[in-house]
């Protein structure tokens, strides 16, 4: 019924990607600088496109991110988008934005998105 779990190890430049079906939990942690930005997001599109025509359960989607480039900024935007453009999954989604509370930078980031999208999202300062 689900996609299957999608599994990606972290490196130097990409982050830990969990996405699993069954256990409604959508993770992303690490730091994300893909030299190609789509070759490595592109899978997780794809995947959240098709959990999120399926999907009607709670569902927690952590993102938790030292640092993010641009091209890899548009991505994450672009998940949460398909989050928000499914209507069925709007209000059974909940986003959770972890990030150190001195790192001014990802605490930015982190507002900017929730500003751009109608989702719960919280931003949640690690001391």
């Amino acid at each position: 019924m689900h996609p299957e779990s999608l599994l990606i190890s972290k490196t130097e430049d990409t982050p830990e990607v969990i996405f699993d079906a069954e256990k409604k939990l959508i993770s992303i942690r690490g730091r994300s600088l893909p030299e190609n930005a789509f070759g490595f997001y592109n899978p997780l599109l794809e995947w959240m496109r098709s959990y999120c025509s399926k999907n009607t359960n709670p569902t927690l989607m952590e993102v938790s991110l030292d640092y993010f480039n641009s091209s890899s900024g548009r991505y994450i935007f672009e998940l949460l988008t398909i989050v928000e453009n499914c209507e069925k999954n709007k209000k059974c989604f909940e986003i959770r934005w972890y990030t150190d509370a001195d790192d001014e930078l990802m605490i930015e980031k982190g507002e900017e998105l929730k500003s751009l999208v109608d989702l719960n999202f919280t931003i949640l300062r690690n001391d």
